[in-house]
């Protein structure tokens, strides 16, 4: 295998004087300097905060429903908290972090030195931290205690005519800021991926990690603006009394009914657009601890981009009021399940196939393996989801959508998959990007409380949903028969919250504090370029680059070795 070679005054600079030491990014600093590691490395700093923040708000709404008639938050302090709760958690935590991943992560998978706009990127990175501090902003404003809406802003805000105060203005300015700088930042991961692929890493051979962002980011270009306008046409009927939505009782003549159907028109599809990339992260984390390619990597593509364009279709099973068409979009909303289950065959049979390959002994090595056991966790849930999508979109007859089954299926579904999977790319790519490996030990307790607290807080949910319990419910009678369910909800979101805070901990020590072991270029044995290049990483990421001729171009360089790929540094 030859590698592409470095031109001669590189050589002759190189043999002139030393090499400087490259420095590994850290959380705390290096984003002014646009490189793309950096970047990455604060939009996710700055997700695990409000993952904190988010968190602390869902314990304080469990308290609330751990027991009938309590009277630890009032109706409107629990619904407003549902609203921050939703809005910390979707467009502060999950948005923010997979794009910090893959701003790490896809420039060195595609064998890129820096992103397609360095600048740019650092701009989105710090829109999202003025959107993030006006959503904060919001609780502490004039008209906070009215806003009751929950995540998708439903009621009253609206149809609110007469609904004003400054904290609505704040929190729609500040999602429509992050929105935006989500934008440009997939636009630029676009460009990135499509512009800067090293040569030989033809769309084919992409990684599939990278494939879900290409999907996710087309997807996100699509949806988001929507969203934006959405947020736009919301303030402009706040600030200025257009009457756009609001009017539903009255003279204005707005339909407030309207404002459903254009967010979850956006918002459907983004919520698929934050599962995928955590489907390309396991058809990635599979095939490398089981020491073998992807069963049927033809298929997954397709699959991957079977999911991007069939999620624009099941928006509408999300809106209640849209009885004539939920056959409609309930198909819609069906269908984008099948290619997720195709997928989950080609990991079992990866798995089998491998399983023949080494043998069972051999293989459980690899599964053992803290990112292999997040894996694990997460499929266990996102079969959860897969079944509960698949019962909802089903009972057309009768809506899931206002009730706590809903809560169940986002969370099973969407929510939960997308921060265990972030987690587990942490542990699986931190060691590469930031030179330091998370604690093990503290990986496979964070594995075991992230995933029972998912299992146990989001599971009866579902029980609540059959059982009828309204969706933004803040009390309940003991006759209801809804105690135990809520009480296991509560518990399961104690051990939800304290798993993300190990989580947090063991990034902050390991890699912020440097306390972690010290990483190999190659901890994992790996399949694609990111594998191949020296640790620390320099800026401009490889020195030299392994002539690319398949999808897994550092297992082919493992397979060959000859004396001229050595990399260097390796």
């Amino acid at each position: 295998m030859s590698l592409t070679e470095v031109p001669t005054e590189e050589i002759q600079a190189e043999d002139a004087a030393p090499a400087a030491v490259p420095v590994a990014p850290s959380l705390g600093g290096g984003a002014a300097a646009n490189d793309h590691k950096a970047v990455g490395s604060a939009y996710l700093g700055l997700a695990l905060l409000f993952l904190l923040v988010g968190g602390v708000l869902a314990l304080l709404m469990r308290a609330q429903l751990a027991s009938p008639d309590s009277t630890v938050l009032t109706d409107q302090e629990y619904r407003s908290l549902f609203t921050f709760h939703g809005a910390f958690s979707v467009f502060l935590f999950l948005l923010p972090a997979w794009i910090g991943v893959a701003t790490m992560v896809v420039p060195l998978q595609i064998g890129a030195s820096r992103l397609a706009f360095p600048r740019l990127h650092t701009m989105t990175l710090w829109l999202t931290v003025v959107g993030g501090a006006l959503i904060t902003a919001t609780p502490f404003i004039r008209g906070a205690k009215r806003i009751i809406s929950g995540w998708a802003l439903n009621r009253p805000i609206p149809e609110g005519a007469n609904f004003r105060g400054d904290a609505v203005e704040f929190l729609v300015l500040g999602i429509a800021v992050v929105l935006a700088a989500a934008v440009a930042a997939s636009a630029n991961l676009v460009v990135t991926i499509i512009k800067l692929r090293a040569p030989g890493l033809t769309t084919r051979r992409m990684p599939l990690f990278t494939w879900s962002v290409l999907i996710s980011g087309m997807v996100m270009l699509l949806a988001l603006p929507v969203l934006i306008a959405a947020m736009g046409m919301l303030y402009v009927d706040h600030h200025y009394g257009a009457h756009l939505f609001s009017g539903f009782t009255g003279s204005g003549g707005g339909v407030a009914a309207m404002w459903q159907r254009m967010f979850w028109f956006g918002a459907y599809p983004m919520l698929w657009a934050l599962v995928l990339p955590v489907l390309g992260l396991v058809s990635e984390l599979i095939p490398v601890f089981v020491r073998r390619p992807i069963a049927d990597r033809a298929k997954a593509m397709g699959a991957l981009g079977a999911v991007g364009v069939l999620a624009f279709f099941g928006w509408g099973s999300e809106v209640v009021n849209l009885p004539r068409s939920r056959l409609f979009f309930a198909a819609g909303a069906l269908v984008v399940l099948a290619p997720v289950a195709s997928l989950f065959v080609n990991w079992l049979l990866t798995v089998r196939e491998a399983a023949k390959e080494h043998g069972a002994d051999e293989l459980r090595g690899g599964l053992m393996s803290v990112p292999m056991m997040y894996v694990v966790g997460l499929l266990t849930v996102l079969a959860a989801g897969l079944g509960a999508s698949a019962v909802s979109a089903l009972a057309a007859g009768r809506s899931y959508h206002t009730d706590y089954w809903q809560v169940g299926q986002q969370h099973l579904m969407y929510f939960a998959p997308a921060t265990l999977a972030i987690a587990a790319a942490a542990h699986f790519w931190g060691p590469k990007v930031w030179g330091r490996h998370l604690s093990p030990m503290m990986g496979k307790l964070e594995v075991l409380l992230l995933t029972g607290g998912a299992h146990l807080a989001f599971l009866p949910a579902l029980v609540l949903g059959l059982q009828d319990m309204p969706i933004h419910t803040s009390s309940y009678r003991a006759d209801d028969g809804w105690r135990a369910a809520n009480l296991a909800m509560a518990a399961g979101a104690g051990v939800f919250a304290l798993g993300a805070l190990v989580f947090v901990l063991n990034v902050l020590v390991s890699v912020a504090l440097r306390r972690g072991r010290a990483a190999a270029p190659d901890p994992w044995s790996g399949h694609t370029l990111e594998w191949t290049a020296p640790i620390p990483l320099p800026r401009h990421n490889f020195d030299r680059l392994p002539e690319v001729r398949s999808a897994t171009p550092a297992l082919d360089l493992r397979a060959a070795p000859t004396p001229d790929d050595e990399i260097v540094g390796a």
